[in-house]
C-alpha cells in the first residue's frame, strides 16, 4: 500500500503559532517523518513525504502526488488551533460531498486535465460518450472512498484513545483543497491543539510525536489488515459457491 505523507505548511507557511513559538510547520514534519519511518519498516507499506524538509510545497504540487502516481491513501498531518485555550485533543477530517460533486463536475469539463484511475472507470471516461454514465462511476468510487476514510478514522481513533483524551469519535467533513482529490481517498489529521498549553507541551516532545506516529501506522494496520482479510473471505465465499 503506497501511503503519501503530507506534513502540513512548511517554508514561508509556519502553521499556527503557539503563545510559546512552536510552530505547526515543524511538528508536522517531525511526526511525518517518524510515521514514514515506520510505514518502511513494514513490508505491507511503502511511504512518500510531499516535503522531506523545511520548505513551501503548494496545495496543487501535494495534490499531484495522487493525480500522477498510483498512490492508495493520502494522510495530510496538522496540528490545531483555537481561541478558546481549553479546547484539546486531536481530530479527522475528510471531505464533504458538495466539494466532490463540485471536483467531479469540474473534472468532467476539464478534458485536458491527466489522472490516474483504475482500468474499468479510466474506460468508462475514455470511451463512453454519457456524461451521465461518468459522474456515476465517479460518484460510486467516491462513496467507496467516504466509506473506507470514515472505516480508517475509526480504527485510527481507537488508537489515540490509548495516548490522549478524545473529545470527537467521528471524522468531520470540510470543503479541504487538499482532500479534494477525486482518484485516491484522503484523510487530513489534526494531532492536536497547539494552542492548548499542555497540550503543546507533548506535541513538542518526540515520545509523544513517536506515541501520535505509532498510533496512526497501528490504525492503518489494523485497517487494511482487515480488509485484505474481509475481500479474501469474499473470494473464497464466491469461489465455492
Amino acid at each position: 500500500m503506497i501511503i503519501v505523507i503530507d506534513p502540513g505548511h512548511g517554508g514561508q507557511d509556519p502553521g499556527a503559532i503557539s503563545n510559546q513559538g512552536l510552530q505547526e510547520k515543524k511538528i508536522t514534519l517531525k511526526i511525518a517523518k517518524k510515521l514514514k519511518k515506520l510505514l518502511n519498516s513494514d513490508k505491507f507499506f511503502y511511504g512518500i513525504l510531499t516535503r522531506n524538509n523545511d520548505t513551501y510545497v503548494s496545495l496543487k504540487k501535494r495534490k499531484n502526488f495522487l493525480k500522477n502516481y498510483h498512490t492508495n491513501l493520502l494522510i495530510s498531518i496538522h496540528a490545531d488551533s483555537s481561541k478558546k485555550k481549553y479546547v484539546s485533543g486531536p481530530s479527522i477530517w475528510i471531505i464533504s460531498k458538495n466539494r466532490i460533486n463540485r471536483e467531479i463536475n469540474n473534472f468532467i469539463k476539464n478534458k485536458k486535465e491527466k489522472m490516474y484511475f483504475p482500468k474499468k472507470i479510466q474506460y468508462i471516461l475514455k470511451y463512453k460518450k454519457s456524461i451521465s454514465l461518468k459522474k456515476t462511476a465517479l460518484n460510486l468510487q467516491l462513496n467507496n472512498f467516504q466509506e473506507m476514510e470514515i472505516s480508517l478514522s475509526n480504527y485510527i481513533f481507537q488508537q489515540f484513545k490509548k495516548i490522549t483524551k478524545i473529545n470527537k469519535t467521528q471524522p468531520n467533513y470540510a470543503s479541504l483543497e487538499i482532500l479534494s482529490s477525486i482518484n485516491r481517498p484522503s484523510i487530513l489529521i489534526e494531532t492536536g491543539f497547539i494552542t492548548n498549553i499542555k497540550e503543546e507541551k507533548k506535541l513538542k516532545t518526540i515520545q509523544y510525536q513517536n506515541k501520535i506516529a505509532h498510533a496512526i501506522y497501528i490504525g492503518l494496520k489494523n485497517f487494511f489488515q482487515k480488509r485484505c482479510i474481509s475481500n479474501f473471505e469474499k473470494k473464497l465465499k464466491k469461489h465455492f459457491n
